[in-house]
């Protein structure tokens, strides 16, 4: 009833009338004795008996999904899948690589600022120094004495 299903793409008009019965080989496949011959078919004696096998359990014959044009299919959908996936790894390895440059950009920021921040203080004692000088004192050969606040 299945049989040419796949090949015309729908069913076709004799298998909607006529309906499904299982000829005389369909019921002596099971290993039941063939009347006619006495030998016991199975099925499996070659590969076109299998096929033929398949082809009667199934409703359709397995040779018409092997087709080149299916292998294509199949090939090309597997390369665009393998494709895409290799494209989300390297978003995401970039992304990481991303968060450790903004990381160190950071502590580059910060190094910067204190470095700055440095520089003025330093430049602020030069400014009073020479402030100091102008006014006529003198710095204290004794060193200064740092108090720290808690």
């Amino acid at each position: 009833m299945i049989t040419g299903f796949l090949k015309k793409g729908g069913m076709t008009n004799s298998a909607e009338k006529e309906p499904f019965t299982h000829s005389r080989s369909d019921q002596s496949h099971d290993g039941v004795p063939d009347t006619e011959t006495g030998t016991m078919d199975d099925g499996s004696a070659s590969p076109e008996g299998s096929r033929n096998t398949i082809r009667r359990r199934l409703g359709f014959d397995i040779g018409d999904v092997l087709q080149l044009r299916t292998f294509i299919y199949l090939f090309v959908i597997t390369i665009i899948f393998l494709f895409q996936t290799h494209n989300t790894i390297a978003i995401k390895n970039l992304a990481m690589q991303n968060e450790l440059l903004r990381e160190q950009l950071q502590m580059s920021t910060s190094v910067i600022t204190a470095q700055e921040l440095k520089a003025s203080e330093l430049q602020s004692i030069h400014n009073i120094t020479e402030c100091t000088g102008a006014l006529g004192l003198h710095a204290s050969s004794v060193p200064a004495v740092e108090l720290a606040v808690p």
